[in-house]
């Protein structure tokens, strides 16, 4: 019957005539739904329309009543009476008869121009006299004529009172206040029009005031409070935000887990709004019921179409069956899979197809594996460092060498995410998205690359296009080399040709003034003898003075050129480090400086001039002191490196030729939090006199580059302005070889 696949989607399509019934019976619960919400909003508006009406007729009439009380004569006297001191007991009658027939009065008072009760009724020992000039609704009856307060708020919803105050002028002279008519008026008075209301089941009404209290709600515990709202929904707030606000509407919203319908109404009189609200659920539970039959009647049809459905479908289920898993296990690698199907119908010419299909796949797969693991192994095995970026510039590659260069593995990449490029990378990244805006090469580029902490490597990179076979640009490519050794090489060769001459120039310079120096100095120690003026006596001194310092700068300079061979000895340099805080403790602690020490243990000994070592600390540690004029903390370690990759990075060249590879190190470590040396002096600090010191000779730096150079060590200084200096030593130990 369902011989090809267009029949049984035929028969699929009319079984699916079923959907405009659905359709139908959606739209008809709909407009039921919203015919009862639109008759019941009425309702409830009306209702609410009604008693708000009430509550505002309330106090319109008990205005009428004050001011026809007011103007009465016996009450406008009684403040006469009072400063008299006569009795009040003919207008306390008379007040007492209105509160008793008017039971919606708490109390009634008669208050003087200087705020004080001079009758109460009825009557109370705490009202005596009581002082009513502090309260907003006297200031507002005084200058209005008639006050209607909000909601003065006591112990509980009975004790709570809303204040109407009118004005009551003299008898003879209508210009004349003397004094005001007090109505205390109990919230029952008019909270009982909203208490009255019953709707349903579960509804009610409540009265809510401008500031969002609850004047009136039929649980007690929220009575004069706002903190209702907590139990409510955003829609809550949005709605009690309008009955604040004076506007007339309706919505639902979702109270104590419970989906509520709510209908609201302004009053006139006062800013108030009055609420009618039931539970959705007893709202619309005649519409409920006819979606039960709807889904009972829709179930009952379902029912009869997958009845039918089943019959046809099964025909067609099991040959597609057949097609998926055939295709999810070529899916999974297993490109034999062969699919048979006995029909006649268009699903065997796509089975046949799809089997013609695999056995192609396979022959191209096996290919392409070939090809990419070619690839893969040229693309990890190249020394250069390789990256790639797509058309958007977003990082798809990064070879071993290139990981390693910046120091940035492809997990801490993925681990950030494509947005959150590490820092490291990111220049190189720029530079590649610049080829591809420009589509141009860029070559034999250098850039320096933080790695670690102030690490930096230098980089010499070159970049271009990657194109697909048919010509079309799909990325860019960077090819990275690691030339930090190179470079550090280059500045150092310059900084030794440089010392070099200096050091030559130096000595000659040193040898010529140092004979006639000395001649000057015995000459004018001659001449001191022969003085007897003290005022001579000075001029004198402070030639000798200055003598001896040219002659110490002749003697730095000397050592600078031509320093001393080291007596290389076998030393503990934590002994020889110790002795050298011990000459500079007492201006450690004199500036205010924070001693740190870090010493590994079981350190060996090391093969250096003891002596000269001692120096180079002195005047490291002097060069810290000096950074730190206002206190700071200066902190030592050593601690033993065996693995030269650790430190080859970070000092200016290769280590000296006799020095091993498989040979151990100490580092010597010395940091302070002084003010730093600025960036662009950093490549000076080794250059004889130079120096920020305007006390300093600008040799103390290269006389310790020279020692450590002949005690076959090293020097590394970083440092930023204003985070202090780390200056690092590399020291070889002694070669325990020697030693046993």
């Amino acid at each position: 019957m369902f011989s090809s696949i267009r029949s049984k989607l035929i028969a699929i399509l009319i079984i699916l005539g079923v959907i405009p019934l659905l359709v139908v019976g959606y739209f008809s619960y709909r407009s039921a739904s919203d015919a009862l919400l639109s008759q019941t909003k009425e309702q409830l508006g009306n209702l609410a329309d009604k008693t708000a009406q009430q509550i505002d007729n309330f106090f319109e009439v008990a205005e009428k009543e004050i001011d026809l009380l007011s103007n009465f004569p016996f009450i406008q006297l009684s403040f006469l009476q009072f400063e008299f001191g006569q009795r009040l007991d003919t207008v306390k009658r008379l007040i007492e008869d209105y509160e008793k027939k008017n039971k919606y009065f708490k109390r009634i008072h008669l208050v003087n121009l200087q705020g004080k009760s001079i009758l109460t009724v009825p009557e109370s020992s705490k009202d005596t006299l009581a002082n009513f000039k502090k309260h907003s609704w006297f200031n507002s009856a005084l200058r209005k004529g008639i006050c209607l307060s909000g909601i003065i708020k006591g112990d509980s919803f009975s004790s709570s009172a809303i204040i109407l105050a009118k004005l009551i002028y003299d008898f003879e002279d209508k210009t004349k206040p003397v004094g005001i008519l007090v109505f205390e008026i109990k919230l029952s008075s008019f909270t009982s029009f909203v208490a009255s209301l019953k709707i349903g089941t579960q509804g009610y009404a409540f009265l809510l005031d401008e500031h969002g209290y609850l004047i009136y709600h039929p649980d007690q515990s929220l009575r004069l409070k706002k903190t209702f709202l907590e139990s409510g929904d955003a829609k809550l707030k949005r709605l009690i935000t309008k009955m604040q606000d004076g506007e007339r509407g309706f919505g639902d919203y979702l109270f104590k887990k419970t989906v509520k319908y709510m209908v609201f109404t302004p009053c006139r009189v006062k800013n108030w709004s009055v609420g009618i609200t039931l539970h959705r659920s007893e709202l619309m539970a005649d519409i409920y019921k006819l979606r039960r039959r709807m889904i009972t009647f829709g179930s009952m049809i379902i029912g009869l179409i997958l009845f039918v459905s089943f019959m046809f479908v099964k025909s067609i289920t099991h040959p597609i069956r057949q097609l998926i898993n055939g295709a999810r296990a070529i899916g999974g690698g297993d490109l034999d899979q062969i699919i048979k199907i006995e029909s006649s119908d268009e699903l065997h010419g796509l089975a046949k197809e799809f089997n013609k299909m695999a056995a192609k796949l396979k022959g191209s797969v096996q290919e392409i594996i070939e090809l990419k693991t070619f690839n893969d192994d040229i693309f990890r095995s190249v020394t250069s460092g390789i990256i790639t970026v797509n058309r958007e510039g977003e990082l798809t590659s990064i070879n071993q060498s290139a990981q390693k260069i910046v120091g940035c593995s492809w997990e801490e990449i993925n681990n950030g995410g494509l947005k959150n490029i590490p820092i490291r990378i990111k220049e190189v990244l720029n530079l590649l998205k610049e080829t591809l805006e420009k589509k141009e090469k860029i070559q034999n580029q250098k850039i320096e690359v933080p790695r670690g902490e102030g690490e930096v490597v230098f980089i010499e990179l070159n970049t271009s296009l990657l194109n697909d076979s048919g010509g079309k640009i799909i990325g860019a490519i960077a090819d990275i080399r690691d030339i930090t050794r190179r470079k550090r090489m280059e500045e150092l060769m310059v900084r030794v040709d440089k010392l070099t001459s200096l050091g030559e120039l130096s000595a000659g310079i040193a040898h010529e003034i140092r004979n006639p120096l000395a001649g000057i100095k015995t000459s004018a120690q001659v001449l001191a003898k022969k003085l007897t003026s003290a005022s001579e006596r000075v001029l004198i001194d402070g030639v000798l003075s200055e003598i001896t310092r040219l002659n110490k700068i002749v003697t730095d300079l000397l050592n600078f050129s031509r320093p001393s061979s080291p007596l290389l000895e076998q030393v503990d340099i934590t002994v020889t480090l110790e002795k050298a805080l011990d000459l500079v403790m007492e201006k450690i602690k004199k500036a205010s400086i924070r001693l740190i020490r870090q010493y590994d243990h079981n350190l060996h000994q090391v093969m250096i001039d003891m002596e000269q070592i001692q120096q180079v600390f002195l005047n490291l540690l002097l060069n810290a002191i000096k950074s730190m004029p206002e206190g700071g903390t200066l902190t030592v370690s050593i601690k033993a490196i065996r693995d030269q990759s650790e430190i080859q990075e970070k000092i200016s060249a290769a280590f000296p030729p006799d020095l091993s590879k498989n040979k151990e190190f100490i580092e010597v470590f010395i940091k302070d939090t002084g003010h730093g040396i600025e960036k662009e002096n950093l490549d000076r600090v080794f250059n004889p006199f130079f120096t920020t010191d305007p006390n300093g000779t600008g040799l103390g730096l290269p006389i310790v580059h020279k020692l450590l150079e002949k005690n076959n060590s090293y020097i590394y200084i970083d440092s930023k302005e204003g985070k202090g200096c780390n200056v690092t030593l590399v020291i070889p130990v002694a070669d325990m070889s020697v030693e046993s």
